[in-house]
């Protein structure tokens, strides 16, 4: 008999199509719930290692895969016992709860892994020290137990609610929110850290959850997600505003101990002045602070000499200075510390010092330069008194020393081999008519705070000028401009090639005298007064300390050339010009610089600049990101024309593209209306949505099979045309930027009806 006409006994499905475009299935949980968990894992993986950018070491990720293990692995075990959707996820909450308090509860349960109120409190109490801790560090940060728990904690949750979304919803695409959630963390706390390649493997391993919560595989679509996915996060970080950093820290390598002279220009550069710490002293007189000293000089950087902690070097105790006679004149100085928020391996301390009591903790001093560090503490909170010894070595003392040195002094001595011939021949030429160690010294140190020097904390900026390498040096020496970092690592530098024993200490100037409400008064340190200078060895005298940085510091009295009996330094014209560095761009400014206009001024010029180069991005940024939907729609087209142009379509095919772009225009269509009932609801497109029509039962009731499916490519047009034109212009915007067709396809909800 005759085939059933459409609509007869409810609506019917043509046979080969569908009434629209129907949200692809998922097949159920226990068919591919294995490759989606694995992939999850790897995606959560790859996202979590992003933030190395902003920890250092390495166990933290250790900890982060194995929570994240266990948390799937729950879920996914007792998913091949259960078709129920809602129990794995549980059991992922319930196997994270108990593997959490294992590891972070311990003494608080009496059964090891079930948790008590005494857990949740110490819970509580972690999460705040972590906060505490994220707040005073600057990144890298160190990855304490307290950040160790809140990162194992996040991320088992992140593991569950993907595992929830992407299985349990079946809607893998949607775990892309809590991904990029993690992956925006350090664009949002240290911006310019962010790892491109992070990004990259992250979209990768997105397109991987796709791939395998879907079993019918769309690589045009997905392929088209994860490049809007990549496109995007590899502008956004860049076309952020710049955000300041955590209140009251120092630079990651003060933080974490490994080089700190790391990021100390972008610290004095900032605009934000933040309190370090506040003392107080017997005399009223304020004093250079020294956290710790870099004696290696290997070429490319000052860097501290890796000892081994003497855990018998007690600070309730230290021994003689090293080098330091009796009769070098001293006064005996009582400093009250006072801590902020200043997240520092090594403990701020005048030097020498003979005493420190009131510390929390276990805290060391190295017998070589005195630093003094905490294995497992940092100096943010403490609170301690300091005894020690202000150093007045007089002229007489230090011409005496002459230029002979004792023995073990080696690798203060030491340069590399290849270091450029233009810084020794100026120390040399700077030099050449002194007779001492003294006299060089005072000689380097005025020849760097004359006029020919101007200390400027932003030019030039670019080109790794933020070092203490020979390069860096050389091309300072030619430039003459930098800031303290610059002046102490040449004078340090060129004395070594007089044959001065040297080294560089970091730490802090004196700091600006204030009063509190009672009259008492005391000395504040900012990040502004984070500073760096030379110290050099005399014989029967030690180590001390010369300003060579122009308006900065405070002169000693043996240092400075207006005091009696100090050598003046050789007039210029006693000098020998050394041959420049070649090829290095002098800055434009030539005029002395104050410290201070270079925070505010040119500060702003250039925050001005860059808010709106970032403004501009931010706008191209977003213009690119929103066609990105916009050419998969257009790609998804032209494969339809050509494969109809080539016999390789069908109606169905053609049919299925109005479909798309009815939904894309909001027409209310859903997943189970016939092709007459979905044709009614466009409404438009007469003629050429009838031949549609026709052709699309016809295939599927039928089952005749068009001889020339090309025909179809004028209707198709015509029909997406007069759709678009009874649209609305906001509708019309819409359907190009947010094609609801490609996203339904994706995420599988119903198209809203408007």
């Amino acid at each position: 008999g005759p085939p059933p006409r459409p609509g007869a006994g409810g609506p019917q499905r043509p046979r080969g199509t569908s009434a629209a475009v129907r949200p692809e299935r998922a097949p159920g949980p226990q068919a591919v719930a294995w490759q989606v968990s694995v992939a999850l894992l790897v995606a959560i993986t790859v996202s979590a290692w992003g933030l190395h950018v902003l920890l250092a070491g390495m166990a933290w990720i250790g900890a982060v895969v194995v929570t994240a293990s266990i948390a799937l692995g729950a879920a996914a075990g007792l998913r091949t016992r259960t078709r129920n959707r809602v129990l794995p996820p549980l059991a992922g909450i319930g196997a994270l709860t108990l593997a959490v308090t294992a590891v972070f509860g311990q003494g608080t349960t009496p059964l090891v892994v079930i948790p008590t109120f005494d857990t949740i409190a110490r819970f509580v109490a972690l999460t705040q020290e972590a906060q505490a801790s994220i707040y005073r560090q600057a990144v890298p940060a160190v990855a304490e137990p307290s950040i160790i728990f809140v990162l194992c904690l996040g991320v088992g949750i992140l593991a569950v609610l993907c595992d929830f979304l992407a299985i349990a919803l079946r809607s893998p695409a949607l775990v892309g929110i809590p991904l990029v959630a993690v992956l925006a963390v350090p664009a949002f706390t240290s911006p310019g850290s962010t790892d491109p390649v992070v990004f990259v493997l992250a979209a990768v391993a997105y397109l991987a959850v796709l791939l395998a919560g879907r079993p019918q595989r769309q690589p045009g679509i997905a392929a088209g997600i994860a490049a809007s996915a990549i496109v995007g996060a590899l502008l956004v970080p860049a076309v952020l505003p710049e955000i300041d950093d955590v209140p009251d820290t120092l630079p990651g390598g003060v933080s974490t101990g490994v080089n700190p002279v790391l990021g100390l220009g972008d610290d004095l550069r900032r605009s934000r002045e933040r309190t370090a710490l506040t003392y107080e002293t017997a005399s009223g007189e304020g004093h250079y602070l020294r956290l710790v000293t870099l004696e290696d000089f290997t070429g490319d950087a000052w860097q501290p000499t890796d000892r081994e902690t003497d855990t018998a070097n007690d600070v309730q105790r230290f021994v003689a200075a090293p080098g330091l006679d009796d009769d070098v004149p001293r006064a005996e100085e009582t400093s009250s510390i006072d801590v902020r928020r200043l997240t520092s391996t090594w403990l701020p301390l005048p030097y020498p010092p003979t005493s420190v009591n009131g510390l929390d903790s276990d805290w060391y001093w190295d017998a070589e330069t005195f630093a003094t560090s905490a294995p497992d503490d940092t100096a943010s909170g403490q609170d301690y008194v300091v005894e020690s010894a202000i150093l007045q070595p007089t002229p007489e003392q230090l011409l005496a020393a002459g230029s002979s040195q004792a023995p073990g002094l080696e690798a203060y001595l030491a340069l590399p081999d290849d270091l450029p011939a233009v810084i020794a021949e100026t120390g040399a030429s700077i030099a050449a008519q002194s007779g001492t160690d003294y006299e060089r010294a005072i000689a380097l140190q005025e020849y760097l705070r004359s006029s020919e020097f101007r200390y400027s904390e932003s030019a030039p900026v670019e080109g790794d000028y933020d070092g203490t390498g020979m390069d860096v040096i050389a091309q300072f020496l030619d430039v003459r401009a930098g800031y303290c970092t610059h002046f102490a690592g040449s004078m340090a530098v060129m004395a070594r090639t007089l044959g001065i024993p040297s080294r560089v200490a970091v730490g802090f100037l004196p700091g600006s005298p204030e009063s509190n409400a009672d009259g008492r008064e005391y000395f504040e340190v900012t990040t502004h007064d984070l500073h760096a200078w030379p110290e050099l060895y005399f014989d029967g005298i030690g180590w001390i300390p010369f300003e060579p940085t122009p308006g900065r510091g405070e002169l000693a009295a043996y240092a400075d050339v207006a005091a009696e009996g100090v050598p003046d330094p050789p007039a210029e014209d006693e000098q020998v010009a050394p041959t420049p560095t070649p090829d290095v761009a002098a800055p434009e400014d030539e005029a002395p610089v104050d410290p201070g206009a270079l925070d505010g001024d040119v500060g702003s010029a250039t925050q001005e600049d860059s808010t709106l180069s970032r403004t501009v991005l931010i706008v191209l940024a977003l213009l690119g990101m929103s066609l990105v939907p916009a050419l998969v729609r257009a790609s998804q087209r032209w494969r339809l024309v050509t494969r109809l142009r080539a016999g390789e379509a069908s109606a169905a095919d053609a049919w299925h593209e109005v479909m798309r772009t009815a939904v894309d225009h909001r027409v209310a269509i859903t997943h189970t209306t016939t092709p007459a009932q979905t044709a009614a609801a466009i409404g438009v497109g007469g003629r050429h949505l009838g031949v549609l029509l026709d052709a699309v039962e016809r295939e599927g009731y039928a089952a005749t099979t068009l001889t020339r499916p090309g025909d179809l490519v004028g209707d198709v047009t015509a029909v997406r045309r007069d759709i678009a034109a009874a649209a609305s212009t906001r509708v019309r915007l819409l359907a190009v930027v947010y094609p609801a067709s490609l996203w339904r396809t994706i995420a599988h909800p119903l198209t809203r009806e408007e």
